[in-house]
């Protein structure tokens, strides 16, 4: 009686398109069809095939004697064709230039790295476009590697190190012996391109929303279109703003009310989703900061998710090569309009949280928050990631609070589990876009968090030591 058939015979094809595709298809109980698609992936091996990176330029070998030649100090002519050439040569690796300065024996470069999802890559061809480009006096090229506009770490190479091991069989092992990783300095240097701020850009595409788990749809999907729109208005200043419209789809369709007896923060999403044909998604303000050589620091203001809008303040303290590190976040948050307009519901709340990373080692990530949530609640969330080699990264996470089991509801505590998969093996070019989704089997309201674009930890480790270390292999890529 669980299912109402119109005959027993079932049919299903799987086709192998290649190793790892598999193409589906089935017709069941007379009265429904289906087609599908499968990739397997074991996320220990490379997702990496050749691609279509252009080819980096070549480390130039400097003439013997010519290291000694200081003319190009008093001559402006061939200062300002450096420039030009670095300029140019860096565009075309899709790398922008903060800041430069040089002396007679060294350069200092800071760079942000819009394109290579591995930092190592961004760090190799920089050195070789700075060996094409700058005089030969110049022996210690200072790397610094910079997002959302702050220095985040520094790597610093030998020229004649690059010039000796470009094609030895082990050429990255021995110049990641040689560099010099360390925090990043704290003063900043003149601005390398006075067109680089203010920069705006956006898009508009296609979006899908998934919602899983309802017992009486276990499967809902939203499609429709989105515009993302991003100011940077300054090194370390954003204005940033996506709006959604939903086409089709059925995850606001028949939605069962809330039942919780604790303050609705998360359990009333469907009537987000069942109001919000046009949503303003976020807008918000973020300011990026370093007040210390090893501490990092960001305010965000606005509309911060479609549920919440406020302020939120974090603190990061991090150094390049430890393995720990230390955050205080608070936010003070409004509870937004089903239709996630511009207004605003009663509840209001101050959230915070202190936050403890660990890097324990072959790609495991640990880490553990405590304070207090969205509903008022108070307790901690326990996580753990594993990241591999090849960019993926899976976690699970679960979050214990002062609210009784019996006042949680289903489930009885907020646990999920995440994914993050690299974008560039599936589209064939260099990129840093990546998937991320995370299953929670219900969204309840104990345990809940403001969602925050910005947040600090993961922004700034990818840069340290230990990330450009696992990727260092990539340096000569």
């Amino acid at each position: 009686g669980l299912i109402d058939r119109r005959h027993s015979v079932n049919l299903g094809l799987d086709y192998r398109l290649r190793q790892g595709t598999v193409l589906q298809a089935f017709y069941l109980h007379g009265d429904a069809i289906g087609v599908g698609v499968s990739f397997v992936k074991n996320a220990k091996e490379s997702v990496a095939s050749s691609g279509t990176h252009p080819a980096p330029f070549p480390v130039r070998v400097r003439a013997a004697q010519s290291a000694r030649d200081l003319g190009w100090q008093v001559d402006p002519k061939p200062i300002e064709n450096t420039r030009t050439i670095l300029a140019a040569a860096m565009a075309n690796e899709g790398l922008d230039v903060e800041g430069f300065t040089m002396t007679a024996h060294r350069a200092r470069i800071d760079i942000r790295n819009q394109r290579y999802g591995f930092v190592a890559e961004a760090v190799g061809r920089t050195a070789r476009v700075l060996s094409q480009a700058l005089p030969d006096s110049i022996e210690t090229f200072q790397i610094v590697l910079t997002e959302v506009g702050l220095a985040t770490s520094s790597v610093t190479l030998q020229r004649s190190d690059l010039e000796a091991l470009e094609h030895d069989p082990n050429g990255a092992e021995q110049i990641l012996a040689r560099a010099h990783i360390d925090n990043a300095p704290v003063t900043r240097i003149a601005r390398f391109d006075p067109g680089l701020y203010p920069r705006f850009i956006w898009g508009l595409g296609p979006y899908a929303r998934v919602s899983l788990f309802d017992p009486d749809d276990p499967i809902r999907t939203d499609f429709g279109l989105q515009l993302n729109a991003e100011w940077n208005i300054a090194r370390g200043v954003y204005l940033s703003g996506s709006v959604r419209h939903r086409l089709v789809g059925n995850i606001g369709d028949n939605i069962r009310p809330s039942n919780s007896v604790i303050q609705r923060v998360r359990s009333d999403s469907g009537l987000y989703a069942q109001e919000g044909v046009t949503a303003l998604d976020n807008l918000t303000v973020n300011v990026f900061f370093r007040p210390g050589r090893t501490v990092y620091g960001r305010v965000t203001a606005g509309y911060l998710e479609p549920h919440y809008g406020g302020i939120s303040a974090e603190l990061l303290w991090k150094p390049v090569h430890s393995r720990f590190a230390l955050g205080g976040e608070l936010n003070y948050v409004k509870q937004r309009d089903f239709d996630q307009g511009f207004g605003f519901q009663d509840y209001e709340v101050a959230t915070g949280h202190v936050s403890a990373y660990w890097a324990l080692g072959r790609g495991f990530h640990a880490q553990l928050d405590a304070g207090r949530y969205l509903a008022g609640d108070w307790g901690a969330t326990v996580s753990i990631d594993r990241e591999f080699r090849n960019g993926w990264r899976v976690g699970a996470y679960a979050t214990l609070t002062d609210v009784p089991f019996e006042d949680f509801g289903e489930g009885s505590f907020d646990k999920g589990l995440r994914f993050e998969i690299p974008l560039e093996p599936l589209i064939g070019t260099p990129t840093r876009r990546r998937f991320a989704t995370v299953l929670q089997p219900l969204s309840r309201d104990g345990g809940a968090r403001v969602q925050v674009n910005g947040r600090l930890y993961d922004a700034v480790r990818s840069f340290h030591a230990d990330a450009l270390e696992s990727s260092w292999g990539r340096f000569w890529r």
